[in-house]
């Protein structure tokens, strides 16, 4: 009987589907099983799949209609059976031995949630890049191989890397979780909601996943402007979802506060002015829900330069808040120009 899960949302790779696929299936530790979703994918991969199920009883090809990433996220959480789960990205590829390690870690502790760092790879490239797993390194780095829980910092994860690569969640946690339809960084909702409602964690120095970006020389500098919709609905959800929950964390508010000025930056990059100016109104949105937190905020503000500080403190002051964000807004956008 598998221990494990590993969920492959497809949509739209076949031209890496196989690769991620044969990388399972040389996993060391041997219990799992594959659940490869075709989320309403219109090209080969369900095809690919389904050669793979004939190799291989442990995979199984789950299709269903387009809902999007998250999805496929919430129908595979709620229908495993296994005490934990893992997501691989189609288009991504996980070491040998990565179950193994990250199973293994669990079970020797009972930990909820262990993640390991990864590596970032280009395609056509055998360069990699490991990847830090501190998102906020100012605020929390890890001890690895140290087991946390509430009372020595577990809370802090937080400021971890959100990304799906290299996590092994347990399944009865996540159950409970809502994901928007047809949105992307939902992966973002799960980390999050998850490690305000885990007990007990653990960071592994190994990197056991790999990362597939955009090959160097692509453009970075527009973006698809539906993204701030995206953001708004992941960021407004998980809100929702954490407060109705009974868990509390002090850096939560802070946390998503961070989220707000990352998301502001990278809508930044916008070519057109109009449209940049026509989302940023969206994305401020998310700084008047932080507002309404903003001495929860402000406690954590000691994790931040002086100049980030004072900058922080004058987009939490209410009546000038919307200027500020405006200012700072303007000045980024030039930045990227």
């Amino acid at each position: 009987m598998a221990k494990v899960s590993i969920i492959v949302p497809i949509y739209n790779v076949e031209k890496y589907v196989a690769k991620c696929l044969d990388s399972l299936l040389k996993q060391t530790f041997k219990d799992i099983e594959i659940w490869a979703v075709i989320d309403g994918s219109p090209d080969n991969s369900v095809n690919i799949v389904k050669e793979f199920t004939k190799k291989d009883k442990r995979i199984k090809c789950i299709e269903k209609e387009n809902g999007g990433y998250g999805s496929v996220l919430e129908y595979a959480i709620n229908n495993i059976n296994t005490d934990y789960f893992l997501i691989c990205d189609p288009d991504d590829w996980i070491s040998d031995n990565a179950v193994e390690l990250l199973y293994n870690a669990a079970k020797k502790d009972d930990l909820d949630l262990v993640m390991a760092n990864y590596y970032e790879v280009y395609d056509n490239d055998d360069i990699k890049h490991k990847s830090s797993i501190s998102a906020y390194p100012n605020v929390f780095t890890p001890e690895f191989g140290k087991v946390y829980n509430k009372q020595n910092g577990l809370d802090k994860f937080l400021f971890l890397k959100e990304s799906p690569h290299a996590k092994l969640y347990r399944t009865s946690i996540a159950r409970n979780f809502t994901f928007p339809r047809k949105v992307s960084y939902t992966d973002s909702l799960l980390f999050m909601l998850f490690v305000v409602q885990c007990n007990k964690a653990m960071c592994l120095d190994d990197g056991l996943a790999y990362y597939l970006i955009e090959r160097e020389g692509n453009t970075m500098t527009d973006v698809n402007p539906k993204i701030a919709d995206y953001y708004y609905t992941v960021f407004t959800s998980t809100v929702d979802q954490y407060e109705k929950g009974k868990n509390r964390n002090e850096y939560f508010y802070y946390r998503m506060f961070l989220k707000f000025l990352r998301i502001n930056v990278y809508l930044a990059k916008i070519g057109d002015k109009k449209v940049y100016n026509e989302k940023r109104k969206t994305i401020y949105k998310l700084l008047k829900i932080c507002l309404k937190h903003r001495r929860e905020i402000k406690k954590c503000l000691k994790y931040e330069n002086k100049r980030k500080r004072l900058a922080y403190k004058l987009y939490l002051i209410p009546a000038f808040s919307k200027y500020v964000y405006i200012y700072f807004s303007n000045k980024i956008y030039k930045s990227m120009r």
